[in-house]
């Protein structure tokens, strides 16, 4: 009988990157990973979409981790070569839940995509990730170099509390937050954060705020912990076809899990 998943300090980190990504989004992910290395205890990294699977490797030190990382540059050579396969993210990503040797309870995964997969349906993935509170945060690269699906991409980050966004060139290392890929029906997204008794509001867009890379834009704010805040969005499309936005609000102390969207 496995342990139940409760929350503790003892957190994994993934961080997986298509061999196709370019490399300016991966050493930005190697930097964040190697400079937060000292929050987990177990560090892991794997290069994914090689015609020569990889395995995932597993640290307990940055110096460990940094070295794998270095080792394993993206190298489209080392790819299928073509556009029409899928990306193999789905079975990388069951071999991390089923590996058996580190806790994946609470974990986080970070994953760079270029190629898109092409299964539509990962209920089961989603499953295991949401049973073990894993949380999935996705950079899509808005021009894939292969494969056919991306809806799972981001319904997978959404249903365990993560996010996905997509972007490209330069804009993909700083992708942050909410929506799917922007379409010719998207004209503008405004939102405030204020205060019930009015002493702060934040607003986007503002000169003080962050950018829009992509589809994602987020920022760090400081919230009062005895008042409540207002979170208004406006937005504007020009056909009336559902759209999915997606906002997220994250803090740096939790006492408990928080509660996942209904799947």
């Amino acid at each position: 009988q496995p342990a139940a998943c409760v929350p503790s300090r003892n957190i994994t980190v993934l961080y997986a990157y298509s061999t196709d990504i370019d490399y300016y989004t991966y050493n930005w992910g190697v930097y964040h990973m190697v400079f937060y290395a000292d929050a987990y205890t177990t560090m892991a990294n794997v290069r994914f979409d090689t015609k020569q699977e990889e395995e995932i490797e597993y640290h307990s030190d940055k110096n460990s981790l940094k070295d794998s990382l270095n080792s394993h540059k993206p190298d489209p050579s080392l790819g299928y070569g073509d556009w029409t396969t899928g990306s193999n993210l789905y079975t990388v990503l069951k071999k991390f839940l089923n590996n058996g040797n580190v806790s994946i309870c609470g974990a986080l995964v970070f994953i760079a995509v270029k190629r898109y997969p092409d299964e539509s349906d990962v209920s089961d993935i989603i499953s295991q990730l949401r049973a073990n509170h894993v949380i999935v945060y996705i950079a899509v690269d808005s021009i894939p170099s292969g494969g056919s699906n991306s809806a799972t991409l981001y319904e997978m980050s959404f249903e365990t509390n993560g996010y996905c966004a997509f972007a490209t060139g330069s804009d993909l290392s700083n992708v942050s937050s909410f929506r799917k890929t922007l379409d010719n029906s998207f004209v503008s997204m405004s939102y405030t954060i204020e205060s019930t008794d009015g002493t702060y509001v934040y607003k986007y867009p503002s000169h003080d705020a962050a950018p829009l890379y992509g589809t994602g834009q987020s920022d760090l704010l400081w919230c009062d912990g005895s008042l409540s805040y207002k979170w208004t969005i406006d937005y504007q499309y020009n056909t009336d076809a559902p759209q999915i936005i997606e906002c997220r609000m994250y803090s740096y102390f939790y006492h408990d899990f928080v509660p996942l969207p209904d799947f």
